[in-house]
């Protein structure tokens, strides 16, 4: 495994504290305090609220029966990224995470699709997976070049779900994970989760619990399409995992990497100090989340020219 700490970045650091705010007021959008339709609209709030990268074309469409946002760079690699949001499995969608996902294309220069996926309460486990699935077969038909998953939070531990319900289908797996602040863990087992629950602005632990609850009804919370973490990464493609060291999830992240490494998983784990969870969401203004996205493009570099990472 390649683990790397990175440190804080010198000089003064006025952007990171208001970004750290602005991630203070957006859990709002989180919290089960409020109530679900609510919630789900002050996180969708945020597609309008932060400029997109203007380099990228932009397209809402219906793809697999989904309502799919695609992101366009001008002179595009072959192969594309398919991009799962995160949001508790409960909220969140596509149009709330554009921001970022324009500037990630952007940063990775691949043609990307971000689906709507089905959540709970309505839609329980396996919904999500089942819709993951559809919107994965969907980009692979008649495409050529490789294919990237990515996700933040509980996107990526869909994306890690996604995987292995492809492994245990014998289908093609992705050539690639990018995996930002990952949920795998739904039985919220981490040792470190209360440590950290005063210190992460966007996250606290017992929201945690609730939305597992929701999503986890008809299956048990450790099956491993609820929670990878227990899964057998063998055969996985190379992956990614940026994580803030102020992260609610940190330990999910840690034990994970540990897994994927045991399996032969080639494993690349960032642990950026003082961050909190998915901290690249709040780009433009926090300098840290341009230099992940640049992170990952060195990385995705490296795994497609057939390079361990």
């Amino acid at each position: 495994m390649t683990f790397e700490q990175i440190p804080p970045r010198r000089g003064f650091r006025f952007r990171t504290r208001l970004a750290r705010r602005m991630a203070r007021k957006a859990s709002l959008g989180l919290s089960p305090d409020v109530e679900m339709a609510a919630g789900r609209k002050i996180l969708d709030s945020a597609g309008d609220r932060i400029p997109m990268d203007r380099s990228v074309v932009y397209a809402d469409v219906q793809l697999a029966g989904l309502r799919t946002l695609v992101f366009g760079p001008k002179a595009p690699r072959e192969g594309q990224l398919l991009y799962l949001h995160g949001g508790g499995y409960c909220r969140g969608s596509a149009y709330s995470h554009r921001p970022f996902i324009s500037r990630l294309a952007a940063a990775l220069n691949m043609k990307t699709r971000a689906p709507d996926y089905r959540l709970a309460p309505e839609h329980p486990c396996p919904a999500a997976v089942e819709d993951a699935l559809a919107a994965y077969r969907d980009m692979r038909k008649g495409m050529d070049g490789p294919v990237i998953v990515a996700g933040d939070s509980a996107g990526g531990g869909l994306a890690l779900a996604l995987t292995l319900r492809l492994k245990e289908l014998g289908e093609g797996l992705p050539d690639g994970l990018v995996l930002y602040s990952p949920w795998a863990d739904l039985t919220v087992s981490g040792e470190n989760v209360a440590a950290k629950d005063a210190v992460d602005p966007l996250l606290r632990a017992h929201w945690l619990s609730e939305a597992a609850d929701l999503y986890g009804a008809e299956l048990s919370l450790d099956h491993p399409l609820c929670s990878p973490l227990f899964a057998d990464f063998t055969g996985f493609p190379p992956t990614l995992i940026q994580t803030g060291t102020d992260e609610v999830l940190l330990d999910d992240t840690i034990r994970l990497a540990g897994r994927m490494e045991q399996t032969g998983v080639d494993v690349t784990c960032e642990l950026w100090d003082g961050l909190w969870h998915v901290f690249p969401l709040f780009q433009p203004l926090l300098p840290e989340g341009r230099t992940a996205n640049r992170r990952a493009r060195a990385w995705l570099d490296r795994v497609l020219a057939g390079e361990s990472a």
